[in-house]
């Protein structure tokens, strides 16, 4: 009787861990897969880059430049930035949008984010100011 209790012990056993795995293989994970949330880390990154780039004109030029095309990194960094193009997308390959209001002398630097429309919660932004004192640090 001891033998057929324990035997059927060990099969109920075996039974519940194969079961457990098998759930185990159709459950979401919990953790993030890596590389998860890089996207917004290399756009707030590529924001930051392209502020001090426009932060370095101001201190040449004395204004801000009027569109994205006309920022550029110094003269003795340029050849880092190659090709430009891709400094001036966000994370998720879209293009950051730069917003220079001569008015003001302020400038807004923006992503639409992971859903990739602007004007929602996810948006990335970095606002400056295009005064020859914001560009000295």
């Amino acid at each position: 009787m001891t033998l057929v209790r324990c035997l059927t012990f060990a099969l109920a056993v075996i039974a519940c861990v194969g079961e457990r795995d098998a759930t185990r293989d159709t459950l979401p994970d919990t953790l993030a897969p890596i590389g998860a949330g890089t996207e917004l880390l290399l756009t707030r990154e590529r924001l930051s880059l392209i502020d001090g780039w426009i932060r370095a004109s101001v201190a040449r030029e004395g204004r801000a430049p009027e569109s994205l095309e006309s920022v550029e990194p110094p003269e003795d960094e340029a050849a880092l930035y190659v090709p430009l193009e891709r400094y001036r997308r966000d994370g998720w390959g879209r293009a950051i949008e730069y917003e220079y209001v001569a008015t003001t002398g302020s400038y807004r630097l923006r992503s639409p984010g992971e859903d990739g429309r602007l004007g929602t919660s996810d948006d990335v932004t970095l606002d400056g100011e295009a005064s020859r004192s914001a560009g000295r640090r």
